[in-house]
């Protein structure tokens, strides 16, 4: 069955949207997690099955490599049947690849079993951001994202050093995939049972004055629709701005920088995840707060203020905390709590720039190939070349130049929107002003 037009809501305030957002978010953190015990127990897992330093690089590269093709792939299964049964399915196939994972004896085992996981993982990120956008309005998709992504990484934080000690365990990091497996196949079941799709454009009230056929007419998916995507500007910086997303060769490379660097075992390495996980739920929370307060205030450049502040102090706490030998794991903890909180400001400013800009029926193409393609792309380049140059050069100067001067780069790069995003968001609200003004002129 196709994705449900939403019902008729002249306010845009869809009713439960926060249970709602709870739902989906449950499966969310699920499918994200089976990457935290590979990154976690990557030392040990590199030990138990003798691999090099360069299979850390290339699982993580194979997972984000393969949703390039099946986060599109997701987004446009779900458009054409349901939203809701399409994330549950993949939820629940997740799971079981998350387990099957820990039954691998070897490492072409382990990547036949990350491979099949990750097509279903793919499914996240796209259909979760587009059903968010029809939760909540322009003026609270701020906080609905920071609240999702904290909310994640909050749990996640706790998960972290817990799983960590499972490096003590004997195969202890077979029981991490065997446990994050099972939780994953209950949370999809939980989607499945209880969430209800608000359906397209349910939060836009221009979109719900339309009749069914218009709606039917806007919400589907084609090649032609895809490519009008870029041919908005701000669209493509964003799309260009999440290739150069270094700072996320933090969540797979941290705790084994910290192992080969500065002598860390793996279980003390992960207590860095606590503060990070919390700090990054605070910028989460604050920084969705900050960007729709913003936004109301100064709507032409409030959010990207605030994209800029957060790519400019992740990169200068990544180049000095990873750069100094600073001795005590708990001196790393703040370091690794700065990049957290400007890592957390992200989510809720980054997918309401988008959503300001495309049409709501566009919207699920639009975050498969920011998220699922073009970060996925930067994630992969970015850990081939730590896991290829960690052996040469050495993770030193990796995380110098990756997480440090490129996210550097990339707040200077944000400059752009500036420019873009002012006269993108004033087509958008022209487009929705011209399609109610003619669903007002045909009743």
């Amino acid at each position: 069955m196709p994705t449900p037009a939403a019902p008729a809501n002249q306010s845009g305030i869809v009713p439960g949207r926060w249970r709602k957002l709870t739902i989906i978010g449950i499966p969310l953190f699920a499918d994200n997690n089976e990457v935290s015990v590979l990154s976690t127990l990557a030392p040990v897992i590199i030990a138990a099955l003798a691999l090099p330093l360069q299979a850390l690089g290339l699982l993580v590269s194979l997972a984000k490599g393969i949703s390039i093709v099946a986060g599109p792939m997701w987004a446009v299964i779900a458009r054409k049947t349901n939203r809701k049964m399409a994330f549950g399915f993949a939820s629940v196939m997740t799971g079981l690849g998350t387990a099957a994972c820990g039954l691998t004896q070897n490492y072409a085992q382990l990547v036949i079993a990350w491979s099949l996981t990750a097509v279903f993982v793919a499914a996240a990120l796209p259909i979760v951001s587009e059903i968010t956008m029809d939760l909540f309005d322009e003026k609270s998709r701020g906080r609905a994202n920071g609240y999702t992504w904290g909310a994640v990484s909050l749990i996640g934080s706790i998960a972290g050093p817990l799983t960590g000690q499972l490096a003590n365990v004997e195969d202890g990091w077979r029981y991490g995939f065997f446990i994050w497996g099972a939780i994953t196949v209950l949370a999809g079941l939980v989607l499945m049972a209880f969430f209800k799709d608000p359906g397209l454009g349910a939060s836009e009230p221009t979109t719900n004055m339309m009749t069914a056929e218009q709606k039917a007419g806007n919400s589907k998916l084609t090649w032609a629709k895809t490519r009008q995507l870029l041919a908005i500007p701000t669209f493509v910086v964003m799309l260009l701005q999440r290739i150069l997303s270094g700072h996320l060769l933090i969540a797979s490379f941290g705790i084994v920088f910290l192992v080969k660097t500065y002598g860390f075992n793996t279980a003390v390495a992960a207590v860095i995840l606590l503060p990070f996980g919390l700090s990054y739920v605070a910028g989460t929370i604050i920084g969705g707060a900050v960007t729709d307060a913003l936004h109301v205030r100064n709507p032409r450049f409030g959010r990207i203020r605030v994209l800029q502040f957060a790519q400019f102090g992740f990169g200068i706490a990544a180049i000095i905390g990873t750069q100094f030998n600073w001795g005590s794991i708990w001196v790393f903890a703040v370091f690794w709590a700065l990049m957290g909180f400007m890592q957390g400001l992200n989510p809720g400013v980054n997918r309401p720039i988008v959503a300001a800009v495309v049409p709501p029926e566009m919207r699920g193409a639009a975050f498969a190939l920011m998220l699922s393609v073009f970060e996925a792309l930067g994630f992969v380049i970015f850990n081939l070349l730590a896991g290829f140059l960690g052996e040469t050069i050495g993770l030193t100067a990796v995380m110098f130049w990756i997480p440090g001067v490129l996210m550097l780069v990339n707040g200077a790069f944000c400059t752009i929107l500036y420019r873009t995003y002012p006269r993108d968001t004033h087509r958008l609200e022209t487009l929705l002003q011209t399609r109610a003004g003619q669903t007002a002129g045909a009743q």
